[in-house]
């Protein structure tokens, strides 16, 4: 049987009837109904968040955060070529314009000196990504100070990193089926300002709380529904934890005996996401077709800036696109769940040490 890429974890049955039954009871199916503050409270509190808002995707997160903030239509927003799409297209969706900078080498986050060399007076925001789950450089906070510019986080891959809550203006989540705490499809802003929190509230449901209001909006609200699947999930989060941790130590010890393979970002903790390793650009496609036919799905993460591609022409104020395009070759990402059996861990670890 194959080793898919992404296996969504189930949430508990007994847990997910009892809820949609208080659904049915209610009769409130949307708009921020019990289930969804429920979620909000606990994602606050377990991610050290001072508030969390539920919304319909990782996606809308993105895109709600940056009109919540205000910013200047058509002003430039530094970003991550290095992410996927989702990323630029809710600068674009706001109204932004995605500039791109160079990344640090080994951890492939953005690099704050790039960032800085990039900010001129077109600047309205930075948006770094947590790459893989793995925490951006804290300096990051300190250019945004300096040049009195919000920082946004993208922390799609990092639900349950060390070392961000607190970060920025906001950070936010991704509850899509392929993370390890999903609502099948959602979103989380995080933010410990209560003002942003506020205005964050009324941008995902059309700019309003029922007051007038004059902020844009949108409507990227997360269903009962939605909530009550990413509820019945949390019991299950501490051995899904556990699974993936085991089989990362498997594929790190196999990285040791591998002359071709090496971990991502050794000695540094990560999220549990798709999990990335590093290899010579030159020699990725022979090991996707080793892992391919031992029955393996991998994927890429290819530059946004590659030729091709949306923003093959965006600007990249800082940073020489051929060394993206280089370092996104580098990276082969593969499965880890608990949904892989021992026979398939044992297929992906051979090919790992060859």
């Amino acid at each position: 049987m194959a080793v898919r890429l992404g296996v969504p974890l189930d949430p508990d049955p007994v847990e997910f009837a009892a809820l949609l039954t208080l659904i049915r009871e209610s009769g409130q199916w949307s708009n921020n109904g019990p289930l969804v503050k429920q979620l909000e409270q606990w994602f606050a509190t377990s991610q050290q968040w001072g508030n969390a808002a539920a919304v319909s995707s990782g996606t809308s997160a993105l895109h709600v955060a940056l009109l919540a903030l205000g910013l200047e239509p058509g002003s430039e927003v530094i970003t991550s070529p290095l992410t996927f799409r989702a990323t630029a297209l809710a600068i674009e969706a706001a109204g932004l314009v995605p500039v791109f900078v160079a990344v640090e080498p080994d951890s492939l986050n953005l690099d704050p000196r790039a960032v800085e060399a990039a900010i001129s007076n077109r600047t309205s925001a930075i948006l770094p990504v947590h790459l893989f789950g793995l925490p951006a450089d804290p300096e990051l906070d300190a250019v945004g100070a300096r040049h009195d510019v919000p920082v946004v986080y993208d922390a799609a891959h990092a639900f349950g990193a060390v070392g961000i809550a607190g970060r920025g203006a906001a950070a936010a989540y991704s509850l899509h089926a392929t993370k390890i705490l999903h609502t099948g499809e959602g979103g989380m802003i995080a933010t410990d300002s209560p003002e942003l929190a506020v205005r964050i509230r009324r941008t995902r449901s059309f700019g309003t709380d029922g007051t007038e209001s004059p902020q844009a909006g949108v409507n990227a609200k997360l269903s009962e529904v939605s909530a009550a699947v990413g509820l019945a999930m949390l019991s299950r989060l501490e051995q899904e934890t556990a699974a993936r941790r085991s089989i990362r130590d498997r594929y790190r010890a196999a990285l040791e005996l591998s002359s071709r393979l090496r971990e991502h970002a050794p000695g540094r903790d990560r999220a549990f996401v798709f999990e990335p390793v590093r290899c010579a650009p030159l020699e990725r496609e022979s090991i996707i077709n080793e892992l391919a036919a031992a029955g393996v799905e991998t994927r890429v993460f290819p530059a946004l800036c590659e030729p091709g591609d949306r923003w093959e022409t965006a600007p990249m104020n800082a940073g020489d696109r051929r060394d993206t395009i280089e370092l996104a070759s580098s990276v082969v990402a593969l499965p880890i769940h608990g949904r892989i059996t021992e026979g398939q861990l044992d297929a992906i670890v051979t090919v790992l040490a060859r």
